[in-house]
């Protein structure tokens, strides 16, 4: 096997790795928002909400409970919709499928985003300015990126609408990065950094930044790497400092994948499953 092919194949297991353990991590998330808010709009009992947030059913606040309601449950197509729009093979076998779910991926993101905004600036959320400016970004940047998609797919132009189509899942994924990153967190060093009184101090900081901005740096990385593995003409003059980039890159997603798990195995049996479950 030839150092390319190996250089190659390092970065494919790698990122197949992350988005593995991302995937698995929907899964549970999906079926813990359909087990709690789901089953609880079905029985028309929108007060069990605040069972799982507490800020999210007021009496009263009609719009800002279609808002929550938005947020959450059209969550639960979005992500299953975004996952399926990564996938090579729905992409080249099902293209109108491919098309069709992008559309519905495109209005759920946009719609659950704006309803997020929402209910940040008339509700507010645990948190101080800076982790609610975050998530703000991350909002804006699902609008941008839903826009740039669109317009690139339409103009035929594939390569491009690919990339703001990751940013967009990227940013759309922002919360669930979230959860699970400050759940590896107590996880491994406990309530370090964070005080637990307002949820406020430098470890919400760090994580909020590595949820919502950090993916989209890491991607930049990515896609210019992609880019010059694919340029064969500069592989041979370029070679050692590819291979040190690509190896770089492939142990920043194996830990970015392993936080993952950690916290999906933290978030499960220390937040979701207890509120499930218990009375």
């Amino acid at each position: 096997m030839s150092d390319v092919t190996k250089v190659r194949k390092t970065l494919t297991l790698s990122t197949q790795f992350w988005l593995i353990s991302l995937i698995a991590a929907q899964i549970v998330f999906v079926l813990y928002l359909i087990l709690g808010y789901g089953l609880s709009t079905v029985e028309n009992q929108l007060e069990a909400w605040n069972k799982f947030n507490d800020t999210a059913f007021k009496d009263g606040d009609t719009l800002g409970n279609l808002a929550y309601g938005m947020h959450v449950l059209l969550a639960i197509v979005m992500i299953v919709g975004g996952t399926l729009q990564l996938l090579p093979q729905i992409r080249q076998r099902f293209i109108v499928f491919h098309k069709f779910n992008g559309r519905v991926f495109v209005v759920l993101a946009c719609t659950i985003s704006l309803a997020g905004m929402y209910l940040i600036t008339s509700r507010g959320t645990v948190g101080d300015l800076f982790m609610h400016s975050m998530t703000f970004f991350s909002g804006l940047v699902v609008l941008l990126a839903s826009f740039l998609a669109v317009k690139a797919a339409r103009s035929r132009n594939i390569k491009l609408h690919s990339e703001w189509a990751i940013r967009l899942f990227l940013a759309a994924n922002g919360v669930l990065f979230f959860r699970l990153i400050i759940f590896a967190w107590f996880m491994v060093f406990g309530a370090l950094g964070v005080n637990t009184d307002d949820f406020t101090g430098p470890t919400v900081y760090a994580v909020s930044v590595s949820a919502y901005l950090l993916p989209l740096v890491i991607f930049e990385w990515y896609r210019r790497l992609h880019r010059q593995l694919s340029d064969t003409s500069k592989l041979t003059s370029v070679q050692s400092n590819i291979m040190l980039k690509t190896y770089a890159i492939s142990i920043c997603l194996i830990l970015i994948g392993m936080i993952f798990l950690i916290g999906l195995f933290g978030i499960t049996l220390g937040s979701w499953y207890p509120s499930l479950f218990t009375a």
